[in-house]
């Protein structure tokens, strides 16, 4: 018997801060080894998906670049990226902290009913009785599901929701809007 599939576990695309045009995909921890190759913290729900890509985006908002990417190698907990014109430890280590990005238009088409966290921030999300709870400022993976971060904004208490189906009942990105069904002792 299989696990539920969560709402918002995403392909392509961790919380952050962008514009959607782009989708963060990894953070640069490390160089790894003498050629120039950098260990990727992926921030995606399938690693794998490194080998299969031409090219990332790194740079500030405004002042993006493509970059080629030569090679991935995925491990456990990380992935061994090797960029175009990076061949040294000394370039590679220019790469620190950066992050990785996709074009969003060139990212993963998802499955019905999953969602990219950048879609799912800014939500309103209000009860299957209508009160409004507060808005999504942050989703984490919390192990066995997504966990929805929500801000009331009258007084700005927070509030952690479950993103499994018994708690989420209706998503809707256009409009902006997450419909949930409170568990007892939620609020």
């Amino acid at each position: 018997m299989g696990r539920k599939k969560e709402w918002s576990r995403s392909s392509y695309g961790g919380v952050g801060k962008t514009k959607e045009e782009y989708l963060i995909v990894g953070r640069v921890t490390r160089p790894f080894g003498i050629k120039g190759e950098v260990r990727v913290l992926p921030i995606t729900d399938d690693p794998t998906r490194y080998i299969g890509m031409d090219s990332v985006f790194i740079g500030e908002e405004g002042k993006k670049r493509r970059i080629g990417l030569e090679y991935a190698k995925v491990c456990p907990r990380y992935v061994i990226v090797k960029l175009e014109g990076y061949d040294t430890v000394e370039d590679a280590d220019r790469l620190k902290d950066e992050l990785l990005y996709v074009a969003r238009d060139e990212a993963v088409t998802l499955d019905e009913g999953s969602y990219y966290h950048y879609d799912l921030n800014g939500c309103t999300v209000v009860t299957s009785e209508g009160k409004t709870v507060g808005t999504v400022f942050d989703i984490q993976n919390m192990g066995s599901c997504d966990v929805y971060f929500i801000r009331a904004e009258a007084d700005g208490k927070e509030y952690l929701v479950p993103a499994i189906h018994d708690v989420v009942k209706t998503i809707d990105i256009s409009e902006k809007r997450i419909v949930i069904e409170p568990l007892e002792g939620l609020f």
